[in-house]
């Protein structure tokens, strides 16, 4: 995180942005926040497990509901913003979306993640396949000085030593003019060495991130929080 707030920094001591690359570098900046805030969110929940559910070695396991999530946001700079993020453990489903401008220069990114716990039960170790299937519907766009991207992934969290395993479920960026929709179901998994006596957390986790200046206009819009209350989702 000391990286990222230093790097946010060195843009604010500049007070305006001027180029398309210092808004490629800003976007880059608020997505890596964004990461770093779902990585400690993950480990503090891991501090205090409630409930979890037995994996039994050597048995692959698809997952279709959640026990635990969290979310969160962030923004920099002087343009229009609306964003925000939401997890729901009744419909196993994540909202995240982020928009910027018209106009003024800045960042911002929403993050939102949701998942299972689980222990593995027997002795040694084994490769297991652990998969999650859903739903990806949302949109990400572009306008003239706007740059924007959302990023979903599959993560395995090994909550006893702190290793993590991803793979990447649907990832897309835009910039200068363009919007491109999502509408898939999706069905990923990872092979993992899980270790007996362990405790694990599999996850999906959505990053929607924005960057503009000048006239610019960027969103990413997975979830309820941009302004048109018919944003997209993640569902489980």
């Amino acid at each position: 995180m000391a990286k990222e707030k230093h790097l946010i920094s060195a843009v604010d001591s500049s007070r305006v942005i001027k180029s398309s690359k210092e808004v490629e570098k800003l976007l880059e900046i608020v997505h890596e926040m964004a990461k770093s805030g779902i990585e400690e969110s993950v480990k503090a929940f891991s501090n205090s497990f409630t409930t979890k559910s037995t994996v039994y070695l050597g048995v692959d396991e698809t997952f279709y509901d959640s026990n635990c999530g969290d979310k969160g946001a962030s923004r920099w700079g002087a343009a229009p913003a609306w964003y925000g993020s939401e997890y729901y453990f009744s419909q196993n489903k994540i909202e995240v979306a982020t928009l910027l401008g018209p106009g003024g220069y800045g960042g911002a990114s929403a993050w939102g993640w949701i998942g299972k716990s689980f222990y593995v039960s027997g002795s040694g170790m084994k490769p297991a396949n652990i998969i999650m299937r859903g739903h990806i519907y949302g949109l990400t766009s572009a306008f003239a000085g706007g740059n924007s991207n959302v990023n979903v992934n599959l993560v395995v969290y090994d909550a006893t030593t702190g290793t993590k395993y991803s793979t990447t479920i649907y990832q897309h960026s835009e910039g200068g003019v363009g919007w491109t929709g999502v509408d898939d179901d999706f069905n990923n998994g990872i092979s993992v060495n899980l270790q007996a006596g362990h405790t694990y957390i599999v996850y999906v986790e959505v990053i929607t991130s924005a960057a503009v200046y000048g006239a610019g206009e960027a969103g990413s819009d997975f979830g309820r929080f941009d302004g048109d209350y018919l944003g997209g989702s993640v569902v489980l």
